[in-house]
């Protein structure tokens, strides 16, 4: 089966405290499904598109329960691989200003740290139209790392269409060592997405924010550079041309994953002919995503259509 879009990275168990409480004092706990690329994989799945996700997975209930989660979501698991190991965990303390959300990881040495190349499903990577990891993968550890960039190297020779976000997490590596890496990572992909204060911290690049997408899509070559700005939307630009456009008004019910629905909503938009308002679905995407709770956002084409028309009302009768 030829996919759209297969991603490779990490699945998680979100833990957090019912009613926003503190971690360290609650005695019931939500939990969600999550990981980057899953969630990506996930809402680009309610688009419509065909999203096939591999990792490496433990035996037992939590594997499953990953499973099952992706399967719900329309997600193709049958590139997923079974090892012993762990499932890696995130704590999370959701807090309100004046508090910030507060994230605590529990995922080293999860199965899919120590991934081999043979469990990688190469024929299929080179089928698809799309290929998807963020900057997250590579900092796993030094195999994630390197078949990171072998499997953006194959998808690439091979003519598909290769995207990244570099979503870099300070609390996985420093600056220092995730830049090189992740501007590899970068010069591999077609489509690179890139927050605002990462080329800063990255890159040391700041200032006016076109002059700064077009300063990092020259450095890794890319076809498409999409700078987010949080609060100030984003550009991208394609090509010689530089678009800009405007967050969509939102209720923040959950803010984890948006930047994930973001990139699905982008990858859609480029697969399916409407690579010019691409920038403008992939925030109509992030908006929705933080009106739902959990890491992944469930929606549809028409749903989105309505979002990125700016045409939402309070009550649909």
């Amino acid at each position: 089966m030829t996919h759209d879009v297969i991603g490779f990275g990490e699945a998680l168990l979100r833990l957090m405290p019912s009613g926003e409480g503190r971690v360290a004092e609650a005695e019931r706990f939500h939990a969600h499904v999550g990981g980057a690329e899953l969630n990506t994989c996930a809402a680009a799945a309610s688009l419509g598109l065909s999203a096939a996700w591999f990792s490496v997975l433990p035996p037992g209930m939590l594997g499953e329960r990953v499973r099952r989660h992706l399967r719900a979501c329309g997600v193709d698991t049958a590139l997923v691989r079974t090892a012993a190991g762990r499932l890696g965990t995130y704590w999370v303390e959701y807090g309100r200003e004046p508090r910030a959300i507060e994230v605590l990881y529990d995922r080293a040495g999860s199965t899919v740290c120590g991934v081999r190349p043979d469990d990688a499903p190469w024929d299929a990577v080179r089928a698809a139209r799309a290929f998807f990891v963020s900057g997250i993968t590579p900092a796993l550890s030094p195999a994630t790392r390197e078949l990171t960039l072998a499997l953006c190297a194959a998808a690439r020779g091979a003519g598909a269409l290769v995207a990244t976000d570099l979503n870099f997490r300070a609390r996985l590596w420093t600056a220092a060592e995730a830049a090189p890496v992740l501007e590899q990572l970068a010069r591999a992909a077609r489509i690179v997405i890139v927050t605002e204060d990462d080329a800063g911290t990255l890159w040391g690049l700041r200032g006016e924010p076109e002059a700064v997408g077009r300063e990092l899509q020259q450095r890794f070559g890319c076809e498409c550079l999409v700078l987010t700005r949080g609060g100030e939307g984003g550009l991208a630009i394609d090509g010689g041309e530089c678009r800009r456009a405007a967050i969509f008004p939102t209720t923040r019910i959950d803010r984890i994953g948006a930047g994930d629905a973001f990139s699905a909503g982008f990858l859609w938009a480029w697969l399916s002919d409407r690579r010019e308002r691409a920038l403008d679905y992939a925030l109509a995407m992030a908006a929705l995503k933080h009106t739902v709770p959990g890491d992944t956002l469930s929606t549809s084409v028409a749903e989105l259509e309505v979002i990125a028309a700016r045409e939402v009302r309070d009550i649909r009768r």
